[in-house]
């Protein structure tokens, strides 16, 4: 399977704080299999640097950071995968 027709599922963590955005993201992760990409969602302003965190110590890959949306509803965007 090459990387453009991967499936990116999403995860909307918008309304969550992080710590427990997190906890949802490893739950999710958990459930799929290798190879797989998720969006990951977030509002948390702190999300960069603990999402990086969490995949490096996980053994995920983020493959794309963006933030997206106006102000007062701006939010990142994470493409998180998961190793095959």
């Amino acid at each position: 399977m090459t990387t453009e027709t991967v499936p990116v599922q999403r995860l909307d963590n918008r309304h969550s704080p992080c710590a427990t955005g997190l906890i949802r993201a490893a739950k999710f992760m958990e459930s799929l299999p290798g190879g797989s990409r998720v969006e990951i969602l977030s509002r948390d302003r702190f999300a960069p640097m603990e999402m990086a965190l969490w995949a490096e110590r996980d053994g995920y890959s983020i493959i794309e950071t963006r933030r997206s949306g106006l102000w007062p509803f701006r939010y990142h965007r994470f493409i998180v995968e998961k190793s095959p």
